[in-house]
């Protein structure tokens, strides 16, 4: 089964009709800057910060509902999970911190027929 990353139990992909279209990927360098009142800041480093993935995307009817609440009840498990892409390449754990859904189209029995959903992960680390 093709898919575009697996988050634990959880595939994202055309196959399991939960595909992203959109994913940003930030990197903090640790960098932080000093004021100086004579002159320019101070630049320091503070350590390297987590790294964050945005994944999101738009899905249809009441598939994409269930999916969500899929998502939902892994982030209600507050553990880590291992993220690994569609070419098998493992990027570690990663925590669930937001998920956001944007329902319209909504018939009768209250089914959204599409939703703009986003995930917010943050990269899991342990001292």
């Amino acid at each position: 089964m093709r898919q575009q990353m697996a988050l634990g139990s959880f595939i994202f992909g055309l196959s399991g009709n939960f595909a992203y279209s959109t994913l940003q990927r930030k990197s903090d360098g640790g960098w932080t800057n000093i004021d100086i009142l004579t002159s320019k800041p101070k630049s320091s480093q503070t350590g390297q910060g987590l790294q964050v993935l945005i994944i999101s995307g738009k899905s249809m009817y009441a598939q994409a509902m269930e999916r969500l609440d899929e998502l939902r009840a892994l982030q209600a498990l507050r553990v880590p999970l291992p993220l690994v892409d569609g070419i098998g390449r493992n990027w570690g754990l990663w925590r669930i911190n937001n998920i956001s859904e944007n329902q319209s189209l909504i018939i009768d029995d209250g089914t959204a027929m599409v939703i703009d959903w986003t995930i917010d992960l943050v990269e899991y680390t342990h001292a």
